[in-house]
């Protein structure tokens, strides 16, 4: 059994990210370094909305930023949480492929 400070640190990474703007940041980044303005512009939400998330996530250790100049660029700071999201979403369309398998088998049985 997994020690509870570490299930503990598990939940709160979840939390920090359970939220569809901050996924939609993670995965519009991948492995790049993108601006806010970039990235509000790829996900079509305004500046401060992003600002938020972004605060969020860099708290949350899952991101890192570097200013350049004016700017502040943003990039994920856990390689692997990228091709996760990818894994998280194959899982999620074969189980809807299925579902969606199993809703048609119900329909043609009901006539």
């Amino acid at each position: 059994m997994q020690c509870v400070d570490i299930l503990a640190l598990k939940s709160e990474f979840m939390r920090v990210l359970a939220h569809p703007i901050r996924i939609g940041i993670v995965e519009v980044l991948g492995d790049k370094k993108m601006s806010v303005g970039e990235i509000c512009e790829l996900l079509n939400k305004e500046q401060a909305t992003i600002s938020k998330h972004l605060g969020v996530l860099k708290n949350g250790g899952i991101l890192k930023s570097e200013k350049s100049g004016l700017n502040v660029f943003y990039s994920v700071d856990i390689c692997c949480l990228p091709n996760f999201l990818e894994c998280l979403k194959n899982i999620l369309e074969e189980k809807a492929a299925k579902n969606s398998e199993n809703a048609r088998d119900v329909i043609k049985s009901l006539r």
